[in-house]
């Protein structure tokens, strides 16, 4: 699924064939959006049979001192409602019925069910997990599927008792969602796009796979390149490739304060190398004889991106598709190999060739460093 934001994201489904449907984030889109005729030139009905609604109620009443976005908007969303000094569980959960309500207004069947980010008590979150659960066993629809938000904070994805405290409220007999909507806190390092803490990537692959082993659907969100690690141990069953930065790494800072990105003439991602080259590299590994190690086969943007003379900019979107294309491609071999252990072993071959695409680069005196090594 593509995270939308642009109407490139409908332009890269609709004429590009690029993901299966559209993930709508609520910061990006005014209240009252969804219920126009068109959007762009596309009819909204028929984008909505194919989309997923992410109201991001993630910063709770916090949201609404941010400067930017639209969740205020949303007269159900806690950002709406800063006179009200109310926010208790009652509160909260009245808000999420409110905004489950909404999408059936809009004839959505796939629903995601909004829930807040809970960094310090990790009991206070699954009491309104269970709440909405319990509510939703009186009011579910037989012909609507539900999913779960679940926004894993990093101090929790990196403690495995949390998570099996978690996994056992989510995995109960009683719950009748029939997915989860899966939101992490990955926390790279400094000067990272992707996180490589082993606790984090052992963790987070052990809810997938206990998720799935319990035969509830998967939606990893907010998902970056690294969403190939975890499809190498685990069937999950959509995966949202966002067209921008903030929308691959979730981060609860975007929902608490204001932030501005700094500028960038934007990035080349590259499925030899499995990474990210900042775009200034570019001619200095022209110069190196180096493009063909990490050209991307079998993709129009990357031909364009490649050319001598193409005028670099974070706001093409050439750029973007090229990394929706090839990260949405990788992710599809990868699924459709359906034994596992097979699975891994491809994995494994695609980070082998990474290896040896950054030692062919070396060898011609090429070094890529901090977000690209």
């Amino acid at each position: 699924m593509v995270g939308y934001r642009s109407n490139w994201n409908l332009d890269a489904l609709y004429n590009n064939d690029i993901g299966q449907g559209f993930v709508f984030c609520a910061y990006s889109f005014k209240y009252g959006v969804f219920e126009k005729s068109k959007i762009h030139e596309y009819d909204m009905n028929e984008v909505l049979s194919r989309s997923l609604i992410d109201f991001q109620f993630f910063g709770k009443k916090a949201s609404g001192n941010i400067n930017k976005g639209n969740l205020g908007t949303y007269p159900f969303h806690p950002a709406a409602n800063l006179d009200d000094d109310q926010e208790t569980d009652i509160y909260l959960t009245n808000n999420i019925k409110k905004a489950i309500e909404y999408q059936y207004t809009l004839g959505l069947k796939n629903i995601v069910i909004p829930n807040y980010y809970e960094n310090d008590n990790l009991d206070k979150f699954l009491g309104i997990v269970k709440s909405i659960n319990k509510w939703l066993i009186e009011n579910k629809r037989s012909d609507t599927k539900y999913y779960m938000s679940i926004p894993i904070t990093h101090h929790t994805i990196i403690d495995a008792d949390k998570i099996e405290k978690l996994l056992y409220v989510l995995t109960d007999l009683d719950i009748v969602f029939d997915g989860y909507y899966i939101v992490c806190e990955p926390k790279p390092e400094n000067m990272q796009k992707v996180s490589t803490d082993y606790k984090y990537l052992k963790n987070l692959s052990r809810v997938f796979e206990v998720l799935k082993k319990q035969k509830f659907r998967t939606i990893y969100a907010y998902a970056n390149w690294d969403a190939i690690i975890f499809l190498a141990t685990t069937d999950i069953d959509y995966v949202s490739v966002a067209t921008f930065e903030n929308l691959r790494n979730f981060n609860i800072k975007r929902f608490l304060s204001s932030e501005d990105g700094g500028a960038s003439k934007g990035w080349y991602y590259s499925e030899k190398l499995l990474n990210l080259i900042k775009a200034p590299l570019i001619d200095l590994i022209r110069a190196q004889n180096g493009i063909e190690v990490i050209r991307n086969e079998r993709n129009i943007f990357s031909d364009d991106l490649l050319k001598p003379t193409y005028p670099w900019n974070n706001n093409k979107q050439e750029v973007h598709k090229n990394y929706l294309l090839s990260v949405a491609r990788l992710l599809t071999e990868i699924s459709a190999i359906k034994d596992l252990a097979k699975r891994k072993e491809f994995v494994i071959s695609l980070v082998d060739q990474a290896i040896n695409a950054y030692q062919e680069l070396e060898a011609k005196g090429i070094y890529l460093t901090f977000e690209s090594k």
